[in-house]
């Protein structure tokens, strides 16, 4: 039979005889550590962009920048968080003179930017309600459900005057972001349905629907 390595043992008797004490930063002093994916500011940061380079202005329904349509928010923030799907859409719709636009680098073909899940009609965060409430209590958007045009209405996400003021700062910050919500528009015009997403996703990325080609 081997003999048993005491050493591991022997260490922490040598700490307790010695009355060695761990250092630690007083209570008041400690700061505790979040993921950046779990920061509400952080998800606020992507969404002003997206909402102030992807939203359209439409008198009269909207005065300022809106996103309209529950599916089409998530799937162009999916697409930013996702940006080798991205690289697929442009593969799909043979608009190869836009790779070039995408910047992608070699670490974003391998993991999410910011992971998503399926939903019944496409990727879904959890989280959104909390994070939306979080900007709507910061006064950065407003969430409100009205006409996008005389007969239909959608979930809307515009941005205030603060919010369209923080934007502005971050489009200076993140050209390459800016880069592919341009690249998004070139595609999906600003006032593309909600229906067109929705059949989007179902004819070319069905596995993202929760029920479709496995849960």
């Amino acid at each position: 039979m081997e003999k048993k390595d005491s050493s591991f043992d022997d260490f922490f008797d040598i700490l307790i005889e010695n009355n060695v004490m761990m250092e630690t930063a007083p209570v008041e002093e400690q700061r505790e550590y979040i993921q950046p994916d779990d920061d509400y500011d952080f998800h606020a940061y992507r969404i002003l962009l997206l909402i102030r380079i992807c939203g359209i202005i439409n008198e009269p329904f909207f005065s300022d920048y809106t996103i309209y349509g529950r599916g089409k928010f998530s799937f162009f923030d999916f697409l930013i968080r996702y940006p080798f799907y991205l690289k697929r859409v442009i593969e799909i719709e043979k608009r190869h003179i836009l790779l070039d636009n995408l910047k992608l680098k070699p670490y974003e073909t391998e993991r999410a930017f910011s992971p998503m899940i399926k939903y019944i009609r496409g990727p879904w965060d959890h989280r959104y309600d909390a994070i939306l409430n979080y900007m709507v209590s910061k006064k950065l958007i407003k969430v409100h459900f009205s006409n996008f045009n005389k007969n239909k209405k959608a979930m809307c996400l515009t941005l205030t005057e603060l919010g369209i003021d923080i934007s502005e700062q971050i489009i200076a910050e993140e050209p390459v972001w800016v880069s592919r919500m341009e690249i998004i528009n070139t595609i999906f015009p600003r006032n593309t349905s909600n229906e067109r997403i929705d059949g989007y996703i179902r004819r070319h990325f069905p596995a993202l629907m929760l029920g479709i080609e496995g849960e």
